[in-house]
């Protein structure tokens, strides 16, 4: 009976498995992209471009465009309006039927006695910025026709009703209103006459601007 010899033998098993592992890592290598195995580096150009952009997008945000060529930081603006913020007082609310411009028409008769005046019509805009401007007409007379328009600053002076002064650019009363509604406009006095009756200007739908009066808006402190 003849002996068993092994097929293998311990340094055979060692050179195939040597064999067998070079053959995959080589496979492996084959397969990875070039430069997969370089090490990266901080500072690549790639990088640098990056980084660059990064600022740039960073302080994009903080430029503001103001227009005329002109700009300036955001967080300057916050700043500087903060401040203003902080140092304006508040001030007071205006009275809601001061809130928006009105326009007021009425007719008025002669409030001296004798025929030493005509009636007039009389349109009065008050604007919220505390200025006022009227127009009066004539109405009979030898100056019928005539049209006389003025400005000045009106002033709150009472209340429950809401009542207001008008002035004058020469600091003169012109007239002595309240409001008997949001509609209505009571005449306590005018050029320094108090009417016996009870006259009144009403609202319109439209604002006049009394345009043809050519003077500059006053700064009436409103």
């Amino acid at each position: 009976m003849s002996a068993h010899v092994p097929i293998t033998s311990r340094p055979v098993v060692r050179t195939l498995w040597f064999a067998l592992t070079a053959l995959i890592l080589a496979g492996c290598a084959q397969t990875r992209t070039p430069g997969y195995y370089d090490v990266p580096h901080d500072s690549t150009q790639s990088d640098a471009q990056m980084q660059a952009q990064g600022r740039d997008q960073a302080k994009a945000p903080s430029q503001v465009q103001l227009g005329f060529g002109n700009s300036r930081k955001a967080d300057q603006n916050d700043a500087t309006s903060t401040a203003s913020s902080a140092a304006q007082a508040p001030t007071p609310a205006k009275p809601q039927l001061l809130a928006e411009a009105k326009t007021f028409l009425g007719t008025i008769p002669c409030l001296v006695n004798g025929n030493a005046c005509s009636a007039t019509r009389v349109t009065l805009t008050l604007a919220p910025n505390g200025e006022w401007r009227s127009r009066t007409l004539t109405l009979d007379g030898a100056n019928a026709g005539h049209s006389q328009v003025q400005q000045g600053c009106w002033h709150v002076i009472g209340a429950s009703p809401l009542r207001v002064l008008l002035q004058l650019k020469n600091q003169n009363a012109k007239a002595d209103l309240s409001f008997a509604n949001n509609e209505q406009l009571h005449i306590n006095a005018i050029d320094n006459i108090t009417p016996n009756l009870d006259y009144r200007l009403t609202r319109q739908a439209d604002i006049d601007a009394i345009s043809e009066l050519k003077e500059p808006a006053m700064h009436c402190g409103n």
